[in-house]
């Protein structure tokens, strides 16, 4: 062999064991990294939803005592696609009772986890609805009647993910860039087992932990590259309102809320997240050199309220997720300048508004004075209203109120004049600070039936701090087709009604016809035609 061709080899043989070798490094250097890689939760593949005890490695070589659903804390992430039907059975494999609430999905009344609907010990349930909303990151959780802060501390808890094709034009991050992280914070004993004990100042207060799980994951690290990122947070908390941001004070784009995307990415460089709420945002680690590390911390915050009994208090900090930059990245860092159009309710647009009083009475916090009662409905709102919900919290702790079966949209705070990005959005959580008060325009045109509202610090909701209302259902449509030529009628009543059309079932782009309806015997009836496809007909109010 010339000595050039061995010079070759020799040195092509060095760069290919410095590159085995690099690698090998990178992997070993994780391997021996302080805390656990972040776990991701499986997904759901159609099976029944078993709910029951388990034991689950949290922390390496420990194994603790969990309410699993599938055996898995986080339970599976559910991921339905824009207008295709959810079915799944629930089974209730508890020694207690137990009911599933599918949050921020607009689900029919008996569908959508009402407490009154738990079923005992050892039965289960069948779940059957359309999903015609936008795209969004919704969740499920125990709903049970006064169980659900043990239930849902214990691991009754799970993603779901609402997927929407018109997200896809976006060039939003995907695969492993799109990244879940459910919070939950913990007390833990020294045998590394879940602790739910609550005092009388808990519950008062809220259970709040002093370990962090992400996924499941405590001390949870993620290896990154230097590319863009979509994150995906949930608070899965019973009590803690988390103030999320980088610790070195990186900026980062927010570009969803609960009910989905946001109509433009707006920056901030920490955003407020109490409990049962979600927050989209993206993540540019292109100003990271390899090797960096950075962590993800819950800031404190001045809370209000009680000191927690053997828990730490609210607003205090805490650590998240450390996201370790390993590599360069392969891809785009492009963020889209517009997220779609989101139509913006106005104060004019409200038919009447409500006033919810949060206070204390005794030792438990109450609305209008009241504790919640399995059979009172409280108050009825007409569908389709768009109605000023005015939240006034008179009382010391901070209340995040959560209403199912529709939307809303925040219009103010009494405690500054401008909305933060996390206010901004489709919302069906808004955190009420002690002594604020805070006014929303709610709107319930998904389905008729008893829903309630409540205050989602999970202890709170299970001492009574909950409402039952009525969604009052329109006028039923009878709906006949001779060829192009539509006929729709429906029972007058003195109550006016708008006839809108949409090309699609429970889409958001509905139009008035412009028809005035014709009244023969007792019905209000409207003949159309139909041009080109079949169209979907409801009624508003005008």
């Amino acid at each position: 062999m010339s000595t050039s061709r061995r010079s070759f080899c020799c040195l092509t043989a060095a760069g290919l064991s410095a590159i085995t070798m690099t690698a090998w490094q990178r992997a070993t250097a994780q391997s021996v990294r302080p805390g656990n890689r972040l776990k991701l939760p499986p997904d759901w593949n159609g099976e029944p939803l078993k709910v029951a005890r388990a034991k689950a490695p949290i922390w390496p070589g420990t194994l603790s005592d969990v309410m699993a659903i599938n055996g898995s804390v986080p339970g599976p992430t559910i991921r339905i696609r824009r207008g295709a039907e959810f079915s799944a059975r629930v089974q209730n494999n508890l020694d207690q009772p137990l009911v599933l609430h599918w949050h921020g999905v607009l689900a029919p009344e008996r569908m959508d986890g009402h407490p009154r609907d738990q079923v005992p010990a050892g039965q289960g349930y069948e779940v059957r609805f359309p999903v015609f909303q936008r795209g969004a990151t919704c969740w499920y959780h125990s709903h049970t009647d006064g169980l659900t802060a043990e239930q849902a501390y214990a691991g009754v808890a799970g993603l779901f993910l609402i997927e929407d094709p018109a997200e896809r034009a976006l060039g939003l991050p995907d695969g492993d860039h799109d990244v879940p992280l459910v919070l939950t914070d913990k007390r833990v004993s020294a045998q590394k087992q879940f602790v739910y004990a609550p005092t009388m100042m808990d519950r008062m207060s809220g259970y709040v932990g002093g370990t962090m799980l992400v996924n499941g994951t405590p001390d949870a690290w993620l290896s990154v590259d230097r590319g863009l990122y979509r994150f995906r947070l949930l608070n899965g908390c019973n009590a803690r309102i988390c103030k999320v941001a980088f610790a070195d004070g990186q900026s980062f784009k927010v570009i969803g809320t609960d009910g989905g995307l946001l109509a433009a990415p707006l920056e901030a460089t920490s955003v407020m997240l109490a409990p049962g709420q979600r927050i989209e945002v993206l993540v540019d680690f292109g100003g990271r050199g390899v090797g960096s590390s950075v962590m993800l911390q819950s800031l404190a915050f001045a809370a209000g309220g009680g000191m927690s009994m053997g828990g730490p208090r609210q607003g205090s900090a805490i650590d998240l997720l450390r996201f370790f930059v390993d590599r360069d990245s392969g891809g785009s860092r492009l963020l889209p300048e517009s997220l779609g159009e989101i139509p913006r309710l106005t104060a004019n647009d409200a038919k009447r508004t409500r006033v919810f009083t949060l206070a204390m009475a005794g030792m438990v916090h109450t609305i209008n004075g009241k504790l919640y009662e399995a059979q009172r409905v409280d108050f009825s709102v007409p569908f389709g209203d768009v109605e000023i919900w005015e939240y006034r919290n008179t009382g010391t702790e901070p209340h995040p109120m959560h209403a199912h079966g529709g939307k809303c949209q925040v219009l103010s705070r009494s405690s500054t004049p401008f909305l933060s990005p996390e206010d901004t959005g489709w919302k069906d959580t808004v955190l009420v600070n002690a002594g604020e008060t805070v006014r929303v325009l709610s709107r319930f045109d998904a389905h008729p039936g008893v829903f309630v509202h409540h205050c989602h610090n999970l202890e709170h909701e299970d001492s009574g701090m909950m409402q039952a209302f009525m969604v009052e259902a329109p006028p039923t449509l009878q709906i006949e087709r001779r060829g192009s030529q539509v006929e729709i009628s429906w029972v007058n009543s003195e109550t006016d009604w708008r006839l809108e059309s949409s090309p699609q079932a429970g889409g958001t782009d509905w139009q008035p016809v412009p028809d005035v309806p014709v009244i023969v015997n007792g019905l209000g009836v409207v003949i159309v035609r139909e041009a080109a496809a079949i169209r979907f007909y409801r009624l508003a109010r005008p």
